[in-house]
């Protein structure tokens, strides 16, 4: 008898305490789910890169252009000018300029347009003329010195052909044909106002074996490109900024 109340008691005791257990839920705990160990598939995983992302790219591909080394998928034209240094020295150099995103108005216009504009208008003229630069050189010079007769203030497009007939280097008869027209469109530019000096192309005329007579030859050829100038300023303005006495 008394070990069936013993056994009653306990149930009830048990039973009161699975009781309070469940209304008091902070007291439950979820079981912690362990976490899976990390494989070394997992780690592979974590570090794997993209197929061929390890392979270096191809070594982009290089030309020579005017004496230089430069890329063949660069977006620029390689340009060479003339820089002055203010010390009565010019010295050459390059310089890549980008293709430009929205082509020239001028460009638009074909070369018979630019030829019928370029009569009196200086832009036409030198855009022609640097066109044609590969094509025709002595078309190329005459719409070049057209273009600084039309508008003496710019003396670029000379300037612009003085640096490509300099591009030329070397010891051939067409090398030195490249000084002389240099030296004779520097020299243009200079009697129309330009501060750069012919010093050092003199020089190197002189190393080129280039004497007193051969330069005064030269000299004539400067005096040719003035009175053009001159004679192309009287026809469309009818007055000229040519001294006679440069002639």
């Amino acid at each position: 008898m008394k070990t069936k109340l013993t056994l009653l008691l306990l149930v009830f005791v048990v039973a009161c305490g699975i009781a309070m257990r469940l209304n008091n839920p902070a007291a439950i705990q979820a079981p912690r789910a362990a976490a899976p160990p990390e494989t070394p598939a997992a780690v592979a995983e974590q570090g794997r890169t993209e197929p061929g992302g390890s392979t270096l790219p191809e070594r982009p591909g290089t030309e020579v252009v005017m004496g230089i080394k430069v890329r063949k998928d660069r977006a620029c034209s390689v340009q060479r000018h003339y820089v002055d240094l203010g010390n009565g020295t010019v010295t050459d150099a390059y310089s890549c300029v980008p293709h430009a995103s929205v082509a020239d108005d001028y460009d638009h216009y074909s070369d018979d347009e630019l030829r019928v504009f370029s009569y009196g208008d200086a832009r036409a003229a030198s855009v022609l003329g640097k066109r044609l630069v590969e094509v025709d050189l002595a078309e190329s010079r005459r719409l070049l010195l057209r273009a600084v007769a039309l508008k003496p203030a710019n003396l670029d497009p000379v300037m612009w052909l003085a640096a490509q007939a300099y591009s030329l280097r070397g010891n051939s008869p067409a090398a030195q044909n490249a000084r002389a027209n240099t030296y004779v469109l520097m020299r243009t530019a200079q009697a129309m106002g330009s501060a750069a000096s012919v010093d050092w192309v003199l020089e190197d005329l002189e190393r080129a074996g280039f004497v007193e007579a051969d330069i005064a030859r030269l000299e004539e050829r400067v005096q040719e490109n003035l009175r053009r100038i001159r004679e192309i300023q009287l026809e469309v303005y009818g007055e000229t900024l040519v001294d006679e006495v440069l002639l």
